[in-house]
């Protein structure tokens, strides 16, 4: 008889020396998205198992990934000029342009993960041993690895309260406010979201969240992605 392959859920903390989400809106300015969308905690997850770039969306249909992140903590904003020299192959040279570039200091985020239970006990394990096939960024590679560790008890609940990346539509105010909190309105594939720091948000319906982060599922991106501009 075959085994059926049930849903679990997980969490962990990450960090990063710097960290840098480029914005999908920004062009010259290439401003960062405070939490990691889901397509990037894809990546990172990629990284952790050896999956391609180019893959990590047939990775994440095969193990019905689930994920999300919230914001814990971070030390500030800072802007750098970055010159950057792509191949014009027209011309056959380099061109040189200069871009300020915005990075996030030091943060630290919780990642929610609900998946596969043989992909979530795969995962503990590589956490633990630290056992990543290539090396994880925040966001470029300029942005390094800090820490990372597994949490305790993670709980799936779907909630009309959540922390975290919610989209425009969907948020009907706020349930927490904590001093110092930052609320940032963004657009993400075609979709406009609010991403929060010390925030947590109310949701004119239940959302999918991983101990109290809001979560999205492969359909949801492809939702984001078809968007809510019109």
């Amino acid at each position: 008889m075959r085994k059926v392959n049930t849903m679990q859920a997980h969490t962990f903390s990450i960090s990063f020396f710097t960290a840098h989400f480029k914005r999908h809106e920004t062009k010259k300015f290439r401003s960062s998205y405070f939490l990691p969308p889901p397509t990037v905690i894809w990546g990172i997850l990629g990284a952790i198992f050896g999956v391609e770039r180019e893959e990590s969306g047939k990775f994440a249909k095969e193990n019905d990934l689930i994920v999300g992140a919230e914001l814990c903590d971070f030390k500030g904003l800072a802007t750098e000029k970055a010159t950057l020299m792509p191949w014009d192959k027209g011309n056959r040279m380099f061109t040189r342009t200069v871009e300020d570039f915005e990075f996030l200091i030091e943060p630290h985020y919780r990642i929610g993960v609900y998946a596969k239970e043989s992909f979530i006990e795969e995962l503990k394990k590589r956490i633990e041993k630290r056992d990543f096939e290539f090396d994880i960024y925040g966001g470029i590679s300029d942005s390094f690895l800090r820490d990372i560790k597994n949490e305790d008890k993670a709980e799936f609940m779907e909630k009309t309260e959540a922390k975290g990346m919610i989209p425009a539509d969907m948020i009907a105010g706020f349930s927490q406010i904590a001093e110092g909190s930052k609320i940032i309105r963004v657009l993400y594939l075609n979709t406009f979201f609010y991403q929060g720091f010390k925030v947590e948000f109310k949701i004119k319906e239940p959302i999918k969240t991983v101990n109290g982060t809001a979560v999205w599922s492969v359909d949801d991106v492809e939702r984001f992605r078809k968007g809510n501009l019109e």
